[in-house]
């Protein structure tokens, strides 16, 4: 039966963290047969964080010993703002009973419109459990 894990994101600007507060962040999923489906779209609040969703994990028993199946789930995190570098976030995971935090630090746009739709992605390289 599978179980549930727990997504919020935290947009923020610099290394001191300074919260970005209306960004928009878009959490997908791929299916099994290859399409990619909308989980939850957010508008950050002052203090650059989203509400958490609940996601669908394999039980928490298939990270308890070895299996050929996946203990946790997949899904790619995009934040958006006009004044801010679009970030990709690819294969995050969410595990079972678990609250994944994932942070986006945002880059400030040069003043330059050749510029605009600047994007930067990272792939998680899933663990080795």
């Amino acid at each position: 039966m599978p179980s549930q894990g727990y997504l919020l994101a935290r947009v923020f600007t610099s290394d001191a963290m300074i919260p970005v507060e209306d960004a928009t962040v878009t959490v997908t999923q791929k299916t099994p047969d290859g399409l990619t489906e909308l989980l939850a779209v957010w508008l950050t609040d002052e203090s650059g964080a989203t509400r958490s969703i609940s996601i669908p994990t394999p039980d928490l028993a298939a990270s308890q010993a070895p299996s050929k199946e996946c203990p946790f789930s997949l899904v790619d995190v995009t934040a958006e703002h006009p004044q801010y570098e679009r970030i990709i976030v690819e294969d995050v995971q969410i595990f079972p009973d678990t609250v994944s935090e994932q942070n986006l630090q945002f880059i400030p746009l040069d003043e330059a419109p050749e510029v605009w739709n600047q994007t930067e992605t990272f792939n998680v390289t899933p663990q080795n459990l």
